[in-house]
């Protein structure tokens, strides 16, 4: 069980600083979120994330033996979790420095699939429990989905083209400052989204909000 694990334990999130512009989001295999359970591998990541250093380096910071973090960062970076980002010669000796090859790391293989029509009708039916006069119909699901597909493609940039992240809603991950809740994450991502649109994109936006509204009020009162 990983020791800083938030909610069920299916995903993995580490989020990382580094000088370089790297991918925002990169999924791993099952074998390498295995190897994210052990906490020296999960140092290192997080030690790789502000700087590229080299084994000894490593070794020392951890106050460890070089043998053992060999045997660690060999099995990271087979991985892909970090990489070989150069190597430097001092006197006889050439020295590898390593660094992580994205900002966050996901794993992903236990998610469940599910179709937009049936999570919108899902969302119906949870519209009814809360005690929403309106009936869940596939009908009403696939009409629902259409507008806010639309709704949701004026409010999308690249990291979130959703407004709810979608990969954000699984289990617990880590970010740098440590375990975060998934709606968290996603509160960050929406007021980014808001920050980062220009007024025609905002205008538009809450047109497409007012379009969604009128809808659903129209579905509770048939």
């Amino acid at each position: 069980m990983l020791k800083y694990s938030f909610y069920i334990q299916t995903t993995i999130l580490i989020t990382m600083e580094i000088e370089t512009k790297t991918p925002h989001i990169k999924e791993i295999t099952r074998k390498g979120f295995k190897l994210l359970e052990d906490e020296t591998r999960r140092k290192i990541v997080f030690m790789l994330r502000d700087e590229s250093l080299n084994v000894k380096e490593i070794a020392k910071r951890l106050q460890l033996t070089p043998q053992n973090i060999y045997h660690h960062v060999n099995k990271l970076q087979d991985e892909g979790i970090i990489q070989l980002n150069y190597e430097q010669r001092n006197g006889h000796l050439v020295e590898s420095y390593y660094s992580v090859p994205a900002d966050t790391y996901i794993y992903t293989d236990d998610k469940i699939t599910e179709t937009r029509t049936r999570r919108y009708l899902d969302l119906l039916f949870g519209l009814q429990e809360l005690g929403i006069p309106i009936k869940p119909s596939l009908e009403t699901a696939v009409m629902l989905e259409d507008i806010q597909e639309d709704y949701q493609e004026s409010i999308s940039e690249p990291d979130n083209k959703y407004e709810v992240c979608e990969k954000c809603s699984y289990s617990g991950f880590f970010m740098k400052f440590g375990p975060m809740n998934p709606l968290m994450l996603n509160r960050i991502y929406w007021y980014a989204n808001l920050i980062r649109m220009n007024d025609s994109e905002f205008e538009e936006s809450l047109e497409k909000m007012r379009r969604l509204r009128s809808f659903l009020l129209e579905e509770t009162t048939k």
